[in-house]
């Protein structure tokens, strides 16, 4: 599964390329400001294809980092199960601690295998989403997160959802519809400008009704009401620098994080 999705990344990168030069070829003597835009598509959507074969990538090798460890601590038991009775008796306290051991790090590489299998899972019914750029899937603090950016969802100052945005959110919502006794937070992030409305007098009002509307809508979709809550953050978790246009514009945003459930709590001792 983790081959076939990196060869859809692949085949997609280069589609792309592919694209972009037919693009201008076929047009003849296209403007510079149309060059440049769909150069800028193209890199944009190959900056969303790279993140996720990257969070693809990390998460395969943390389990094939688990597994080693199983395997070098089940050989140590091996050795000491295979020595003589008095040996055996010296190490039995050193053979109780490596089987603890052995009992966390499966738990642990379970866990891991979860949530690996949820991504590729998530990433690959998201996938025209995330090859148009409308949407990331992302890995962090070990929690699956989709993130949509606000251009896509809401116009400058408002909370009312586009349309395009709407189709995004439908998709989402079949998968989230899928993961049953799972919850779900929605959270608003906006950049660091200030905004003074009498709807919203800062940030904190805009990115929290934002969150809520979003939560109102996949809800509407058929997510069951208990399985979702609604956070606004303002300008205070960014993911990029506020002080370029670029930081800004990633750093409003949209966050739907599938909260963890007790395997997924499990950690690396």
């Amino acid at each position: 599964m983790v081959r076939v999705l990196r060869w859809q990344l692949r085949m997609k990168s280069r589609t792309l390329r592919i694209l972009t030069l037919f693009t201008v070829a076929s047009t003849g003597c296209v403007s510079a400001g149309k060059y440049d835009e769909a150069v800028a598509k193209a890199q944009i959507t190959q900056a969303q294809l790279d993140r996720t074969k990257t969070d693809l990538e990390g998460t395969s090798a943390d389990l094939r980092k688990r597994q080693q460890e199983v395997l070098t601590l089940q050989a140590q038991i091996d050795e000491i199960t295979k020595s003589s009775q008095d040996d055996r008796s010296k190490s039995a306290s050193r053979l109780d601690d490596l089987r603890k051991r052995l009992d966390e790090l499966r738990a642990a590489r379970s866990a891991s295998e979860k949530r690996a299998a949820l991504y590729r899972s998530v990433a690959l019914r998201l996938k025209a989403q995330i090859d148009a750029g409308d949407i990331q899937v992302v890995v962090r603090d070990g929690r699956m997160v989709v993130m949509l950016p606000n251009d896509v969802l809401f116009d400058t100052g408002r909370t009312e959802i586009k349309r395009a945005g709407q189709e995004s959110l439908k998709a989402i919502a079949g998968v989230l519809r899928s993961e049953q006794d799972r919850h779900f937070q929605v959270a608003g992030h906006t950049d660091n400008v200030p905004i003074r409305t009498d709807r919203f007098p800062t940030n904190w009002e805009l990115s929290t009704g934002r969150a809520l509307r979003v939560m109102h809508f996949l809800k509407e979709q058929g997510v069951p009401p208990a399985a979702l809550s609604a956070a606004g953050y303002a300008d205070v978790d960014p993911v990029a620098p506020n002080e370029t246009p670029d930081g800004r514009k990633q750093n409003r945003r949209t966050e739907i994080t599938l909260q963890p459930d007790v395997s997924d709590l499990v950690q690396m001792p």
